[in-house]
């Protein structure tokens, strides 16, 4: 089974995020910030990592450019409910970053399991998708 570690900022958010994903049988471990993520990496390398884009100190973006230089084949989902001054296109920049999906906030307990599966599954590349 596919360990994932989840990255966002907003307590109740990650904590959502990881109870839906531990329900539906994945191994969940969360970071709080970009630099957390990264040195829990550095010590145990996850299958998917899922981020948000926009948190203060190290963003998604380069969370997840850094990431993948350290685990080329680690898959990335991004996720955003949108820049905090509104200039940031995080979506593009989490394509830019080679992200495989990107979630908009909200989204459904469905939806996030329906991405984490494609992802995992293998069926599709670590390009994003519109």
């Amino acid at each position: 089974m596919t360990e994932i570690l989840v990255v966002d900022d907003d307590a109740l958010m990650r904590g959502l995020i990881a109870e839906w994903l531990n329900e539906a049988g994945y191994r969940v471990r969360q970071a709080e910030t970009g630099s957390a993520a990264l040195q829990m990496l550095r010590n145990q390398p996850a299958g998917l990592l899922i981020t948000d884009m926009d948190m203060p100190g190290r963003d998604g973006a380069q969370t997840l450019g850094e990431a993948r230089r350290m685990l080329p084949g680690l898959a990335v989902i991004a996720i955003s409910g949108g820049a905090r001054d509104g200039r940031r296109n995080w979506t593009a920049a989490a394509r830019e970053q080679g992200a495989a999906l990107t979630l908009a906030k909200p989204f459904e307990r469905q939806d996030l399991l329906a991405a984490v599966e494609e992802v995992v599954s293998g069926n599709l590349s670590s390009a994003a998708h519109p």
